[in-house]
């Protein structure tokens, strides 16, 4: 009886050992998988954009610039909030011509036409969205602009897809 004991312990101690194994071979495959394999994972298989490759800092600028659009859209919409058009046009300013007369020539002729066309609406939305509120404000006017704005952004997103070269 007491060598049946000892095979059960000594089975229970080897099965304890293999799966504490198991389990920190487990938690290295998801650390792995979480810090390595990126978004990787999550690739849409329907996804026929068109792929628009730019060195890394073009790619940085645009992403920049998008991210610009999404913040000068949130103040012009809390200018609409306040009633505010000095505040509209200040926002709208930084994405309308000036911004457009500074963007690089080198993204220019990489950027496909289409891409470009709606990169040069967005700003040109911007800078009438920044005329009529700074002329004769309505409230109605400028969130029609914004809405043909994020339409524009909408397409332009459905339509391209960014990737570093």
């Amino acid at each position: 009886m007491h060598d049946i004991f000892n095979l059960f312990k000594m089975f229970t101690k080897k099965l304890l050992f293999i799966s504490n194994i198991i389990f920190v071979a487990i938690i290295f495959v998801l650390i792995y998988i979480l810090l390595f394999t990126g978004t990787e994972m999550v690739k849409l298989p329907d996804d026929n954009r068109i792929v628009v490759k730019y060195e890394s800092d073009l790619h940085k600028l645009v992403l920049n610039e998008m991210r610009d659009y999404l913040e000068v859209i949130n103040e012009i919409q809390q200018g609409l909030a306040e009633n505010n058009p000095d505040k509209i046009v200040k926002a709208a300013t930084r994405q309308g011509q000036i911004s457009l007369e500074a963007t690089p020539i080198r993204l220019l002729k990489l950027s496909p036409l289409g891409c470009k066309q709606m990169g040069f609406k967005g700003h040109h939305i911007f800078q009438a969205i920044a005329d009529s509120a700074k002329v004769n404000f309505k409230a109605a006017t400028t969130i029609n602009q914004l809405s043909e704005l994020t339409n524009n952004c909408i397409t332009c997103h459905r339509t391209y897809k960014l990737s570093l070269e």
